[in-house]
């Protein structure tokens, strides 16, 4: 396998622990904390060098598969911005029902995409042959 694409990989997999954790803390103690702040930011950092080595790697122009991360990735960006926001004015208040909800709904989607790009490369690679 190509080194950019094994270091692409290896990112989105972390990107997916970090999201993971962050979410599950944000969720769970319904407030924006240090730790879920921390993670998220992580996250989205480690998504973009991920999403940023994937493109270097494939060399292709807009695929269905970058369509998919592209809007992951922007819905987790968004999410943690909301997060930091709600966290600069309100602190460690409980964040609002909306904000809750759509923590959790991006984060979904971020891991349905996660897998669907698996699927996506896997069937590709089976075409190939």
């Amino acid at each position: 396998m190509n080194p950019l694409r094994m270091a692409a990989v290896t990112c989105v997999t972390v990107a997916l622990a970090l999201y993971t954790i962050g979410t599950l803390r944000i969720q769970r103690a319904r407030r924006a904390v240090a730790a879920a702040r921390g993670f998220l930011t992580a996250g989205v950092v480690t998504d973009a060098v991920a999403t940023t080595l994937m493109v270097l790697a494939s060399g292709r122009g807009l695929t269905l598969h970058g369509v998919i991360g592209y809007s992951a990735l922007a819905l987790m960006a968004v999410d943690l911005t909301l997060v930091w926001r709600h966290w600069r004015r309100h602190g460690e208040t409980e964040t609002p029902r909306a904000l809750h909800l759509y923590s959790r709904w991006a984060y979904v989607y971020w891991v349905v995409a996660y897998f669907t790009g698996a699927a996506l490369v896997m069937a590709g690679r089976v075409a190939r042959r």
